[in-house]
């Protein structure tokens, strides 16, 4: 009886061991020195950055698998992640600091409204922006859920 009582107790120790919390999830950091938007290691301190993370951190539907860069356009930081979000498969999504996503004004865009909500920005020269993005380096990585 007590090998019984010994081996229960070990058993409800792990699995209260292994269970967490969605609130506890620990953001990593990736390079604590990046500073956008005004802040210090933006994944953790602007808010809707930190739960695009959490989302990643836990997701097992797939649709939060890539990875967030910092890219800077015409002195604007701007979030760019080439995560499904939902949409089934866009290449990449952009943006700003508040979590706005750039749409084009011709409306060429999916929104991932699920995540963001109603909240879009615009370039003002889109031609510009796609020759610059094609040109940047995504090379400030915030957060990616790839393997390294």
């Amino acid at each position: 009886m007590r090998k019984l009582f010994i081996f229960i107790s070990c058993l409800l120790s792990f699995s209260l061991i292994s269970c967490h919390n969605e609130d506890e999830i620990e953001i990593p950091d990736i390079n604590e020195n990046i500073k956008a938007c005004g802040v210090s290691q933006p994944q953790k301190n602007l808010p809707w950055l930190k739960e695009l993370v959490k989302k990643a951190s836990t997701d097992k539907t797939g649709n939060y698998i890539g990875t967030i860069w910092l890219i800077k356009y015409k002195g604007q930081d701007i979030f760019v992640t080439d995560m499904m979000l939902g949409s089934g498969g866009i290449l990449n999504y952009f943006f700003d600091c508040s979590g706005n996503h750039l749409i084009w004004r011709s409306g060429e865009s999916y929104c991932p409204s699920n995540f963001v909500g109603n909240h879009h920005f615009f370039v003002e020269d889109e031609e510009d922006f796609r020759a610059f993005f094609h040109s940047t380096k995504l090379d400030v990585v915030i957060y990616t859920s790839i393997p390294q």
